[in-house]
């Protein structure tokens, strides 16, 4: 599969990407990235995509996360973030599994149109008409998908409270 793909050097995640997908790659892990321009390959694991992203914007993963927590309170883990503003829009990514392990994908807030249960895992569509089959129970992907919907709504309103 990641043979056909095009290898880049560089990602910054936006509303355009839709998900972030770790790739064994001989004892490296790589990202397979998928956004509305296809599918790539990027060198280095899906953290350093997001944290890049944050610091590009002027923040950090460590302050993005510190944020969501203060939102979502006791829960710690697997945290939904915004990784930058995107022409004003919060930019949502959130982890299926771990953000450190090299088993982790992100998915993109933006990107989902819809989610269908395969057996013990989830099709997720997305706004290209592109599936992703992802090894994760639908029920478990629904929770972080809410999680990241609320604070999504949660940024919103404290941006238009600002106004």
């Amino acid at each position: 599969m990641t043979k056909n793909l095009h290898q880049i050097s560089n990602y910054i995640a936006s509303n355009s990407t839709f998900c972030l997908i770790s790739h064994p790659h001989r004892s490296k892990v790589h990202t397979i990235i998928s956004d509305k321009h296809g599918k790539v390959i990027y060198p280095n694991k899906p953290l350093k995509i997001i944290r890049n992203t944050c610091r590009l914007h002027g923040s950090s993963y460590e302050a993005s996360n510190y944020n969501a927590k203060l939102f979502f309170g006791k829960s710690k883990h697997k945290l939904p973030i915004m990784v930058a503003y995107d022409f004003g829009d919060p930019c949502i990514l959130f982890p299926l599994f771990s953000p450190h392990s090299s088993q982790n994908i992100w998915i993109s807030l933006h990107a989902i149109v819809n989610i269908n249960e395969l057996g013990n895992e989830t099709i997720v569509t997305f706004i290209d008409g592109s599936e992703e089959r992802l090894p994760i129970h639908m029920k478990s992907f629904n929770h972080q998908y809410v999680r990241a919907a609320m604070y999504y709504k949660h940024l919103i309103a404290k941006r238009n409270s600002k106004l």
